[in-house]
């Protein structure tokens, strides 16, 4: 037993030990496929060097290579690739790895187990003297005709299971980088072109989708670049560590597509629906963003990439088909190019796909299907911007011409109405004159009437006025008079006791009828004041201020002003409250307008605390206050009721000429607004309402005084 597992176990050292036969080149025109002639070992990276490898060679199973052995994606592994090549031609050869975006690459040259040479390329090896190798990897072997050399490649950092490897001569390899340069330099070239057409219609035209376009593709450019290792090339050679966040560059490319998507295809007039998925593709693919920079960021640790930019990008292109569709079977023609385009674009992502898994050959056509299929979508969408500009630019002409047709037809419109304008015009003429006319008389018979009215107004106030002085009056007389009929009597007496010669009686008749005859004197004095005192007001020029006393005019106007209210309505009492300033002195006033002011006031007061009485029959004690105050160069007279109030809507309009809140004949509307012209126009002072609805009203009337 212990011979059969001594064969078995030296049987499987002598397959790990067995090399593929060499690779002998003899044809300098053609390039050797190096990878399908070459053995492959998968290992942990970094757990073997190329000094185990030679000296233990039977340790390590080294077997056939074939790409479904190669596990993309996982740093945490790396592969080792043995060939040999013999050399049977004068050429010198060169190694050349057709760029995958492998990150590390080293490069072992074995001659009788002995390392004799090493290279080391790869997107994150970097490189100072000759950049031109981080997008074209390459390296020469000092493999000599007639000589067989073993190689050894080490790579880690794995994105693709396509490796094509191929040894080339001199001018097999001069060939093909001209051919290579050129067509990027070619397709390069296109790409700016498109950008430079795409910014001069946004500068013509201001369409903002033609600007997103021309930024579009931009980053498709920057992104192909990537692809082929020209970005490492000429931006970071010397500091390849920030290669591994160009991946981000992908997820931006595409989630520029989409706003160009959007405008272009007008989605938000068009399909809303579509327009708000379109916004929910562009949030996902700035959250892969985020997710792809933090999982570069941790991949030293996870070991693995962590990157869902690619289905992001399938649904985007599920969408922006589907949009076309939808806007194209709305009547939107340039959207044929738009669907025809992303659907070259998706088909050539399949084929390059395929390709990176080991399904397809390595071409020139299935290496650049990306390429190629991208050239092809931004052609279409250029035939659809154009399409778009050149169906904008015939809309606009047939509106130019519409607005032509609409402009020739209104002159010849605006011509047959002129005439008929210019008799309908002589005819208003010949009425606006006869108008105008008949409201010139009826402004004379408006202001006649409004003359009227204030006339009326003031009579009113008069009538008030007088009866109140009538009332005021009356007191006196009454004295007067009856004083007078007792003394008659008292003499008719005194007559009686002469005649009887009743000296003592007649005597204290005498005393008894002094006091009576005082009293008379008396009141007839107080009834001449009053009728004095009414006619010194009435004598004062309504233009002509005087010094007035104004507390006795407020004071004797409130007392006229409840008289005549009471002569109205024997039923109606009110307490009458007066808080005077004594230190108020004599003010610059107009009395006579200044009476009318107060009588104004007072009778609007005591209309309030009437009309709430007869609302609130019981447990109500009507109440008007009138006090002055004099401040800062200012006369103030506050006239304030507890009566109905004033509802806040209403006191815009209180001031304004025949407004009034009181029942049908109770008044004309004219009391506060010639009131307040009086203050405002003929004193040049304020008139200010305070009130509350069914609580007070309180009126404040200021009257500037020289100091």
């Amino acid at each position: 037993m212990k011979h059969v597992f001594l064969r078995f176990f030296l049987f499987i050292s002598l397959v790990g030990s067995l090399k593929a036969a060499p690779v002998r080149f003899r044809d300098p025109v053609q390039p050797y496929d190096l990878f399908t002639a070459s053995s492959l070992l998968e290992i942990q990276a970094g757990s073997v060097s190329i000094d185990q490898l030679l000296q233990n060679p039977g340790r390590y199973p080294f077997e056939p290579a074939r790409n479904e052995l190669i596990k993309p994606y996982d740093r945490q592994l790396s592969y080792w690739l043995r060939v040999e090549i013999t050399n049977e031609t004068d050429e010198n050869l060169f190694l050349h790895f057709v760029y995958a975006g492998t990150e590390y690459i080293t490069v072992y040259e074995v001659v009788d187990q002995k390392v004799v040479d090493v290279h080391r390329l790869g997107t994150l090896q970097p490189e100072t003297t000759y950049t031109y190798l981080k997008s074209n990897e390459v390296c020469p072997t000092r493999v000599r005709r007639g000589q067989t050399h073993t190689f050894y490649v080490s790579m880690q950092g794995v994105y693709t299971t396509a490796w094509p490897v191929f040894c080339r001569s001199t001018d097999n390899l001069l060939n093909y980088l001209h051919r290579t340069d050129l067509f990027y330099g070619l397709y390069y070239g296109f790409i700016l072109i498109i950008i430079v057409y795409s910014l001069i219609l946004y500068v013509r035209l201001r369409e903002t989708d033609t600007l997103r376009y021309a930024i579009w593709v931009i980053f498709v450019g920057l992104q192909l670049a990537l692809f082929r290792g020209h970005t490492n090339e000429f931006f970071w050679p010397s500091n390849p560590s920030i290669e591994r966040y160009a991946t981000v560059l992908a997820g931006i490319t595409g989630l520029l597509h989409i706003p160009f998507t959007l405008a272009f295809l007008r989605l938000r007039q068009q399909a809303p629906v579509l327009h708000k998925v379109g916004i929910g593709i562009f949030v996902l693919y700035a959250t892969g963003i985020l997710i792809n920079v933090v999982a570069v960021t941790l991949q030293e640790r996870v070991g693995r990439q962590i990157d869902i930019v690619p289905q992001v990008a399938l649904l985007e292109g599920i969408f922006s088909i589907s949009a076309g569709i939808v806007t194209y079977r709305r009547g939107f023609r340039p959207a044929l190019f738009y669907i025809i385009g992303n659907v070259v674009f998706f088909a050539s992502i399949f084929v390059f796909l395929v390709y990176a898994a080991g399904r397809l050959p390595h071409s020139f056509w299935s290496y650049n299907s990306i390429h190629i299929g991208s050239g092809v979508e931004i052609i279409l969408f250029t035939l659809a911007l154009t399409y778009k500009v050149n169906l904008l630019k015939r809309q606009q002409e047939a509106a130019v011409r519409e607005q032509l047709r609409l402009s020739e037809a209104n002159e010849r419109l605006v011509q047959g109405q002129n005439v008929m304008l210019e008799n309908k015009v002589e005819q208003r003429t010949h009425e606006l004159n006869r108008q105008k006319e008949e409201l010139q008389r009826t402004l004379d018979q408006l202001r006649a009437t409004q003359a009227q009215l204030v006339q009326r107004e003031k009579m009113a106030s008069l009538g008030e006025l007088m009866a109140g002085i009538a009332h005021e009056i009356q007191n006196p007389l009454n004295f007067v008079n009856n004083f007078a009929e007792l003394s008659v009597e008292m003499l008719d007496e005194l007559n009686d006791e002469l005649a009887n010669d009743r000296k003592e009686e007649a005597e204290q008749l005498i005393d008894d009828m002094k006091p009576n005859l005082q009293k008379i004197v008396h009141h007839g004095k107080r009834a001449d004041s009053i009728i004095k005192s009414m006619l010194e007001h009435s004598r004062s020029s309504s233009g002509t201020k005087q010094a007035t006393d104004i507390n006795a005019l407020a004071d004797e106007y409130l007392r006229l002003a409840y008289h005549g209210q009471r002569a109205k309505d024997k039923s109606f009492n009110a307490e009458l409250v007066m808080d005077f300033d004594r230190s108020l002195g004599a003010v610059e006033v107009m009395p006579q307008e200044m009476a009318r002011v107060l009588l104004n006031l007072y009778n609007n007061a005591f209309y309030a605390v009437a009309e709430k009485a007869r609302q609130q029959p019981t447990g109500y004690q009507p109440q008007v206050k009138v006090s002055t105050h004099r401040d800062n160069g200012t006369v103030e007279v506050r006239i304030k009721d507890n009566g109905t109030g004033i509802p806040r809507e209403l006191l815009t309009k209180i001031f304004q000429p025949f407004f009034t809140t009181k029942s049908t004949g109770q008044g004309t509307g004219l009391g506060l607004s010639l009131s307040y012209d009086i203050i405002t126009n003929g004193h040049g002072g304020q008139m200010i309402v305070n009130t509350e609805a069914g609580q007070f009203t309180e009126f404040v009337v200021s009257i500037p005084v020289l100091k």
